[in-house]
C-alpha cells in the first residue's frame, strides 16, 4: 500500500473499504503480507508504520559518478621529522596557537614539508585565515597541492600555485584573492590591469577584498584605478580606496587634499621679546580657520561628514583632511621639526584634536621620524591609548632602543603598558631586547601587584623571545617572593610558550 491508499482507507474507514492485498515483489510487500487481514485496524496502524520506516531508510545510497582522482603518486620533497610532526599537529589543535607562523616560517627555512596526517588541518585554516595562507603554502609540498585539489573549500591553493590568467577568470574567490595577492608582488601593473578587467563584474564583498590587495606593490601608476574606485557605491571600496590613494605622495587625492588643508594652519613662531627687562618669550604656536562646510567632492575623497562621539564636525573634517597631507610639507614649509610643530600644537585649544590628526597621518603614511616624535609626546601628554600604533609604525631597530630604554629606566609611570608596549614588537626581538625584558620581568614577579592584564598576557610575551635566550627563561625566578603567588599563574603559562618554541626550534636543527 501506497501513502495514498493508506490516507483514503484512513478517511473512509477500515469497515467501508477492504485492506488491499499487497501483490508485489518488493521487501515492503512481503512485510505488509505477514501482517493479520482478520484484524484490519491494527493492519492499518502497522502498514503506515511499515511504510514510514521505508519511506526513511528503504532506499540504495547515491553515487557519486564523477570519475575517481588520480592517485597520487609524486615524491615529496623531505619531511619534517616526526618530533616536528607531532609538535604541529599539537599546533593545529589549538594548543600554543599563535605559535603556528613562526613554527611554519622554520619549517620553510629549511624546506620541509608536513607530514601527511597534518595536511587536511592545515589547509583548512588556510581557508578559516587568509593570513596565514602564505606561510602555509610551502610546507604543503606536491601532495598538500594534489589534496587541496579534491576539495572546493581549499581551492586557495590553486590561485596561488597557477601560473595562468585562468584561474582569475573561471577560478572561485578565495583562488583568485590569492593569485592577485601573489601577482602584485612578482607584477604589479598585470594585477591591476586583471582586476580593472572584471571590476564591474564583482560583488560588493570581492571588491573590499580586492582593492585592499593593492596595497601589496602600490605605486602612482595604481592611481587612474583608485580614483575611479573613489566613485564606488560601497562605502568601505570608497575609504580603502582613498587610503591606499593616500600613501601615494603626489597622488592627485593628496594634492586636493592639500589644498584644502594647508591654508587652514598658519605656524606662529616662538617671539622673542625685547624690553629694557628680559621676558619669557612666547613659544610657538599653530592657528587654526576650521573649514566651512564637508561638500560632495571632500566625501568622495574619504571625508566622513558625521563626527564620532568626543569631536566637533568641523574640526573633524580638518583632522580627516590632515592625515592625507604629506607630513613633510608642514616642516619644510614651516622650517622647523616634527617635534616643534607637536609641541606647538600642543598650545592651543585643538590638543586633542591635532594629536589624533598627527597621529592619523603618521599611521597612514607610515612616517617614522614623525611617530617617534609622537611617541615621546604622546608619553608624556599620557595618552596611552595611541602609544601602541605608534610604536608598531617605528622602524623594527629604533622600536627596540626605545623599548630597552623604557624597561632598563623602571620607571613607574608607564609601567603598566610596557606589556602591551612590548606586544608591538611582532618580528623576532634581538637577543639584547629579549634580555632586558627578562631582567624587567624578573623584577615585576617578585613584588606584589594587581595587574591582572599582564599576567594574563605573560603567554603572549614568551612569543617574542629571541631563540638563543629561551634557555635561559627556564631560570632565575624568584618563586619564594611576596610577588610569585600573583604571579605564578601567569608564568606558568609564560613558561609553557617558551618551552614549546625551544622544542620545536630544537626539533628543526637536531
Amino acid at each position: 500500500m501506497s501513502f495514498s491508499e493508506l490516507t483514503q482507507l484512513a478517511l473512509l474507514g477500515t469497515e467501508r473499504q477492504p485492506l488491499p492485498q499487497p501483490n508485489g515483489t518488493r521487501y515492503l510487500d512481503a512485510l505488509q503480507a505477514q501482517l493479520d487481514s482478520k484484524r484490519p485496524e491494527d493492519t492499518l496502524l502497522s502498514s503506515a508504520a511499515l511504510l514510514g520506516l521505508y519511506e526513511r531508510i528503504g532506499r540504495l545510497p547515491s553515487f557519486d559518478r564523477a570519475p575517481a582522482p588520480e592517485r597520487y603518486g609524486s615524491e615529496d620533497p623531505p619531511r619534517m621529522s616526526t618530533h616536528a610532526g607531532s609538535l604541529l599537529l599539537r599546533l593545529l589543535r589549538g594548543e600554543h596557537a599563535p605559535l603556528l607562523p613562526e613554527f611554519l616560517a622554520i619549517a620553510a627555512r629549511v624546506n620541509k614539508v608536513a607530514l601527511p596526517e597534518s595536511l587536511p588541518s592545515l589547509l583548512d585554516i588556510g581557508s578559516q585565515k587568509p593570513e596565514l595562507r602564505e606561510a602555509i603554502l610551502p610546507v604543503l609540498g606536491p601532495r598538500g597541492s594534489w589534496l587541496a585539489a579534491q576539495n572546493p573549500e581549499w581551492a586557495w591553493v590553486t590561485g596561488a600555485a597557477s601560473e595562468t590568467e585562468d584561474i582569475w577568470q573561471v577560478g572561485p574567490g578565495p583562488a583568485r584573492l590569492m593569485f592577485l595577492t601573489r601577482h602584485r608582488r612578482l607584477n604589479p601593473a598585470r594585477a591591476r590591469e586583471l582586476l580593472a578587467s572584471t571590476w564591474k563584474e564583482e560583488t560588493p564583498e570581492e571588491r573590499v577584498k580586492f582593492i585592499a590587495a593593492l596595497e601589496t606593490g602600490l605605486t602612482l601608476e595604481d592611481e587612474s584605478f583608485l580614483e575611479a574606485a573613489l566613485d564606488d557605491k560601497r562605502k568601505d571600496v570608497r575609504r580603502s580606496a582613498a587610503g591606499l590613494l593616500g600613501r601615494i605622495a603626489d597622488s592627485s587625492l593628496v594634492k586636493r587634499m592639500i589644498a584644502r588643508a594647508e591654508p587652514l594652519l598658519t605656524f606662529v613662531p616662538t617671539q622673542s621679546v625685547r624690553t629694557p627687562k628680559p621676558k619669557t618669550p612666547t613659544p610657538a604656536s599653530i592657528e587654526v580657520t576650521l573649514p566651512a562646510e564637508c561638500d560632495k567632492a571632500m566625501q568622495r575623497d574619504g571625508i566622513e561628514s558625521k563626527p564620532p562621539q568626543g569631536f566637533g564636525e568641523k574640526v573633524w573634517w580638518l583632522i580627516q583632511m590632515l592625515q592625507f597631507v604629506p607630513l613633510t610639507l608642514w616642516t619644510t614649509k614651516w622650517q622647523t621639526t616634527p617635534g616643534e610643530v607637536l609641541r606647538a600644537s600642543l598650545r592651543g585649544e585643538w590638543q586633542k584634536e591635532f594629536l589624533e590628526a598627527w597621529t592619523s597621518a603618521a599611521l597612514l603614511q607610515k612616517n617614522a621620524d614623525w611617530a617617534e616624535a609622537l611617541f615621546t609626546i604622546a608619553l608624556e601628554a599620557q595618552r596611552f591609548d595611541r602609544l601602541d600604533g605608534l610604536l608598531a609604525a617605528l622602524a623594527p631597530a629604533r622600536r627596540e632602543v626605545l623599548l630597552s630604554e623604557m624597561l632598563l629606566a623602571n620607571d613607574a609611570g608607564p609601567r603598566d603598558l610596557h606589556g602591551s608596549l612590548l606586544l608591538q614588537c611582532k618580528q623576532e626581538w634581538s637577543p639584547d631586547l629579549s634580555r632586558a625584558f627578562l631582567a624587567w620581568l624578573r623584577r615585576m614577579t617578585a613584588e606584589p601587584s594587581q595587574d591582572w592584564q599582564l599576567r594574563n598576557r605573560l603567554g603572549e610575551l614568551a612569543l617574542r623571545l629571541a631563540p638563543s635566550v629561551l634557555a635561559d627563561a627556564a631560570n632565575g625566578w624568584t618563586t619564594n617572593s611576596q610577588g610569585w603567588d600573583f604571579w605564578s599563574k601567569g608564568m606558568d603559562d609564560f613558561l609553557a610558550v617558551a618551552q614549546f618554541r625551544a622544542d620545536f626550534h630544537a626539533a628543526f636543527t637536531t
